[in-house]
């Protein structure tokens, strides 16, 4: 029998914010309604939830577990189904009542929110429909073993539904309106294809309904597939192979890749009849010119291989008269047992060099023709170590006498920093609430980011006598660990203010001696939980990044090494808050490079276990809409930020830090947090921001960590947009740093309502007047791939997703969707290894 209900918008609802109180919960006979185990029940939010937003007060205490399960269907609507577990039998009281928070507009169209709940007791809420599909039989033998399949979507929401041929299915779904697509049916070498015809692209599914499909398909679709298999060639076995497919008859070119030795590239929907023509470009190295001729290939319906071999390459040796040795003079601050390819890059001819990575003068084995070169070399990493190589970016060669290259190469970034694994890796903040940790496991991540103390900012105006936050935030990040089957680490990260200059007012908080002894104090008391929690599967207990935006502040504010504000008096009265004995170091000033060195001194004293970094912000600078303008280099603004950090010696023996974080702004691109404070980021402006990360990294000579990333993605044309999406939480972080194949390299894939965001005109001219713009101004781009390829190269060592109110890789903060956890599990298939 069916539960009825009432329903309000509680008093005080704004449009950020409401209550929906549920209460009177009948049947619809009058009788009342006794819960024995659980009452589950579906609704509609006009905002994401968890199961922390929902409250029930019943007359009798009877509540156990609250969960909550939250889908994005479109538009700015969420289907959530929450089940509340009793502890004992209980009749449903007239007076109970059920509030829940949203953090959305309940006042705009609140009927559509309050009519919604469906309420079931001791069993699932009747929300489910049928969807029947009949099939065509199979159009072609060839596919009579493939079955058809039905793509059902409806927000974040995908179901499959398998199809038979000449026959009829269902499947049961929740209610909603979806839309209908289904793939090609097709053989795996796609030599045979056939387009389904579904008579309808969206359908509404009624609880309790069938709702009917027809499958058909479009005529039959054949085509010749080819694998082309390059072999060992001769010398060539350094080199990449640019090759062209062209219908040897009209010219058409049919397709181009980039290949190398020992390699098969597939090529698939070619044409299923005539010939083509394997074009490969001349190589000119090491004064022997390659040509190819390979024969011409004869395409049909089916898959064939094409070998490529010595037999189709042909080889010239070039007269070396008056051609010159060229030195090769290399200096390393350490041997490494390593060989390092050079390469030379002319108009006419290319060489190439391997050197081993020790100190020497050698010389290119090859005469070198006169002329001028590019030079080309990549730093390298061995044993978990960043080698940057340098040399001239162009050589000339003279006709005459002789030319030297000269080559460093320098020890950079250690990336195996303490506490995090030896491979790339991603972490997340974290709010605390139940779903966290299964958000967690589903992303594998490898850390747990969240705020220490009350107010999450030092709590400056007491003596906290416990920390729930950090002793929270270790149990979440061990039971993350355990869900995982202990098969890896999980770190707890707590972001600690001894000093909160996020607030601005500088100067007055830097003076503030009564505020830094109750932060520095309830430091301590952080750092002791963190202690607590050392045993022989995790010595490092816990990670800490200290005081964000201090060294922002103070750079963007000019102050330096010597600035005055208060740092011993605080420091002892801390100190002796906790009874610590220990002596505060004589070169511990009254200035802010001496409260740089109390903190590191106050860390590695109370707890030497612990790792941690500080933290420093793209607009230490001055401004960060540097990152918009061309002409300005992120590498010059990395140094200027670089050259601040050492002069005020924050990484400076022998109490210096383990790593340090870059944060770039958190907030998610396509909302109003970020784009109205100039923060909205193409493809272009992420490659410069990791550029700056870079480029920090090499000046410091530090493991750094890109910190409250936004995992957000770019929605593309069928994702469901509304019209007011802020709430939705779209961005570009996550798509760029995790690779978005729906993107691609056409920003004609961006929903258009993305795309006509207006940007304020107080940025426009850094950003231009819309998200278009934006994407325009990034061409030519593709972010099919992940940006985080090269990241260990970079000095990147870990990547920590999200924030307050970003989203990152919790479902309950940001947009709630499993795309980016399901981009982290995937790559923690093969992570990336700093021995790579």
């Amino acid at each position: 029998m069916k539960i009825e209900y009432d329903a309000i918008v509680g008093s005080g609802a704004n449009e950020w914010y409401g209550t929906i109180v549920v209460s009177n919960l009948r049947y619809e006979d009058g009788s009342a309604v006794t819960v024995n185990q659980f009452l589950e029940f579906n609704f509609r939010s006009p905002a994401n939830l968890d199961a922390t937003a929902i409250q029930p007060s019943f007359s009798t205490w009877v509540t156990g577990d609250i969960t909550a399960d939250t889908t994005q269907i479109g538009d700015g609507t969420f289907d959530v189904t929450a089940t509340i577990q009793y502890t004992t039998s209980y009749t449903m009281q007239r007076a109970d009542q059920i509030t829940i928070g949203v953090d959305g507009d309940l006042l705009t169209d609140s009927q559509t929110w309050l009519d919604s709940f469906v309420f079931a007791a001791d069993q699932a809420p009747a929300i489910t429909g049928t969807v029947s599909a009949t099939c065509a039989p199979a159009p072609d033998p060839a596919l009579a073993g493939i079955a058809p399949a039905l793509t059902l979507t409806r927000g974040s929401a995908v179901v499959t539904m398998p199809l038979d041929y000449g026959a009829t299915a269902s499947i049961t779904v929740d209610q909603g309106t979806y839309a209908v697509m289904g793939d090609s049916v097709s053989t795996s070498d796609q030599t045979v294809i056939a387009p389904l015809v579904i008579d309808r692209d969206t359908i509404d599914v009624v609880a309790g309904a069938t709702t009917t499909l027809g499958v058909t398909f479009a005529p039959v679709e054949y085509y010749c597939a080819l694998d082309i298999s390059v072999g060992s060639l001769s010398g060539l076995s350094t080199e990449t192979l640019n090759v062209t497919l062209t219908d040897s008859a009209t010219g058409e070119t049919l397709a181009v890749f980039t290949t190398t030795t020992n390699h098969v590239t597939s090529l698939r929907k070619l044409p299923p009849s005539g010939t083509a023509r394997v074009s490969i470009e001349n190589i000119a190295l090491d004064n022997v010119n390659y040509s190819f001729n390979v024969p011409l290939v004869t395409l049909t319906n089916a898959l064939q291989t094409v070998v490529i071999d010595n037999s189709m390459v042909q080889t010239e040796n070039v007269d070396t008269t008056g051609y010159t040795r060229v030195a090769i003079n290399v200096t390393v601050d350490r041997p490494v047992d390593r060989q390092l390819p050079l390469r030379l890059i002319g108009g006419s001819m290319n060489y190439l060099q391997n050197v081993t990575a020790t100190s020497q003068q050698t010389a290119f084995s090859a005469l070198v023709q006169p002329g001028d070169y590019a030079v080309v070399t990549d730093d390298f990493l061995s044993a978990g170590v960043v080698y940057a190589v340098e040399t001239p970016s162009s050589l000339s060669v003279p006709g005459s006498g002789s030319a030297a290259l000269g080559v460093t190469i320098e020890a950079s970034a250690n990336l195996s920093v303490r506490g995090f694994p030896a491979y790339l890796c991603f972490g997340g903040c974290a709010d605390l609430t139940p779903s966290n940790q299964a958000d967690f496991a589903a992303a594998r991540a490898t850390s747990v980011f969240d705020y220490a103390g009350t107010d999450g900012a030092g709590d400056s105006s007491v003596y906290l006598t416990d920390d729930p936050q950090t002793r929270a935030t270790l149990t979440l990040a061990r039971n993350v660990e355990l869900q995982l089957g202990n098969t890896q680490p999980v770190l707890p990260v707590m972001v600690s203010y001894t000093c909160n200059l996020s607030l601005g007012d500088t100067p007055t908080i830097l003076a503030n001696a009564d505020a830094h002894a109750h932060s520095f104090s309830n430091y301590i008391l952080a750092l002791n939980i963190a202690t607590e929690a050392i045993d022989s599967d995790h010595p490092v207990p816990a990670g800490f990044i200290v005081n964000p935006d201090f060294l922002g502040a103070c750079q963007q504010a000019n102050f330096g090494a010597t600035y005055p504000m208060p740092v011993r008096e605080p420091l002892q009265q801390a100190l002796d808050h906790w009874s610590i004995k220990a002596a505060i170091p004589d070169d511990i000033a009254e200035n802010i490079a001496g409260y740089v060195l109390a903190v590191n001194w106050l860390t590695r004293t109370v707890a030497p276990s612990v790792t941690f970094g500080w933290q420093i912000n793209l607009w230490g600078v001055g401004y960060s809409e540097w990152i918009y303008d061309d002409g300005i280099d992120p590498a010059q603004m990395a140094q200027q930020t670089a050259d601040y950090v050492t002069s005020l010696g924050v990484y400076d023996a022998p109490y210096e830090p383990d790593f340090l974080a870059i944060d770039r702004y958190e907030a998610d691109d396509f909302t109003q947090r970020a784009y109205v404070n100039g923060y909205c980021y193409g493809p272009r402006e992420w490659d410069r921001y990791f550029d700056f990360c870079k480029a920090v990294s090499r000046a410091l000579k530090l493991p750094v960590m890109p910190w409250q990333m936004p995992a957000s993605r770019i929605p593309n044309t069928t994702d469901p947009v509304a019209t007011d999406f802020d709430s939705q939480h779209w961005g570009t972080g996550g798509s760029c740093l995790l690779g978005d194949p729906a993107i691609g390299s056409n920003y004609e894939n961006v929903h258009p309502t993305i795309l006509a965001l207006q940007f304020p005109e107080a940025f426009q001219q850094y950003m231009g007047a819309t998200a278009e713009d934006m994407f325009i101004r990034s061409e030519p781009f593709d972010i099919s791939n992940p940006l985080y390829g090269d990241f260990p190269l970079r000095g990147i060592f870990s990547v920590l997703l999200g924030g307050g109110a970003t989203t990152g890789i919790v479902s309950a903060i940001g947009n709630p969707e499993p795309w980016a956890r399901q981009k982290l599990n995937a790559y923690m298939n093969q992570p990336i290894t700093f021995d790579q």
